[in-house]
């Protein structure tokens, strides 16, 4: 019980609201507390989970997984009214500006399934407006060898474009989202945690320094990620910092699968493990 009480306290602390962090940021509704109102999960592949079930949802061309962290959520929070419209391969404007087009038809742009009243909106995004897997790809290498690629000028000045480019993607897609859920708490959940302090060629194939800059590429990106939730007075979840010991190297309780996944989850993307775990990151940060 104790080591349970910790942990959930370590999740609270590293919970970051930036309602009080910056405070010339433009001023919005003060979000009210949680009270079993609706809950409402958006996002990508890191929300729909993207690990294989055999559900309508999965195969509907979102691939949302049967139990996604947004489900666990769900579960722990008992909201009256529970809505996941996350999608597998979203990025920030599908959120809020225009539809998704899936191997299963198109999906209307995310914001247009959220209610007013809603309470709680949990936003897993940024990834793919990141595309994270090039910079990743830059570095990749066979066993035993170092790309190097944290000494490379050329990667580094992708690394600042590609995030910035999330960051001015992000943003308005929250402030959408907070117009549209005035007193909603919003908790953007970080992007990475499958990068640790070392690469184990094959199912992370990079040199240990380049891995372990890989991780500090997603610190960063969790820099921008957190500005944007400080702009709709959100709350954000760094989901790379409390992943720590976790990554695919982990090969007894691992939360993300590795490169060389094909059946159990997307490559680099959440197991079932780390759902659960990411949804009590979640219910750690909501205000009761």
């Amino acid at each position: 019980m104790v080591l349970v009480t910790a942990f959930v306290l370590s999740l609270v602390s590293a919970a970051w609201s930036p309602a009080q962090a910056e405070p010339n940021a433009e001023p919005v509704a003060q979000p009210v507390r949680y009270n079993h109102g609706p809950y409402v999960a958006m996002g990508d592949s890191r929300a729909s989970g993207a690990f294989f079930s055999m559900t309508p949802d999965y195969f509907l061309g979102c691939k949302r997984s049967l139990l996604n962290y947004p489900l666990y959520v769900a579960a722990m929070t008992l909201p009256r009214r529970y809505v996941d419209t996350s999608c597998a391969g979203a990025k920030s404007a599908n959120l809020y500006a225009y539809g998704q087009r899936t191997n299963a038809g198109y999906k209307v742009p995310q914001l247009y399934l959220v209610p007013r009243d809603a309470e709680l909106i949990t936003v897993s995004i940024g990834g793919n407006d990141m595309a994270w897997g090039r910079i990743y790809a830059r570095c990749t290498t066979a066993p035993f060898q170092d790309r190097r690629c944290r000494h490379s000028r050329s990667v580094e000045n992708e690394v600042r474009a590609r995030i910035a480019t999330m960051e001015n993607r992000v943003t308005p897609a929250l402030k959408a989202i907070r117009r549209k859920a005035p007193r909603a708490q919003i908790i953007v959940v970080g992007i990475g945690g499958f990068m640790g302090n070392h690469g184990c060629w094959p199912m992370v194939p990079l040199s240990d320094p380049d891995t372990r800059y890989m991780n500090r590429v997603f610190n960063r990106a969790n820099g921008a990620l957190w500005r944007a939730t400080v702009k709709v007075n959100g709350t954000f979840v760094d989901a790379n910092r409390l992943s720590a010991g976790h990554d695919p190297c982990n090969l007894i309780n691992p939360w993300y699968e590795s490169a060389l996944s094909n059946t159990i989850a997307y490559p680099f993307h959440l197991n079932q493990a780390g759902a659960l775990a990411i949804a009590m990151m979640v219910n750690g940060a909501i205000r009761r």
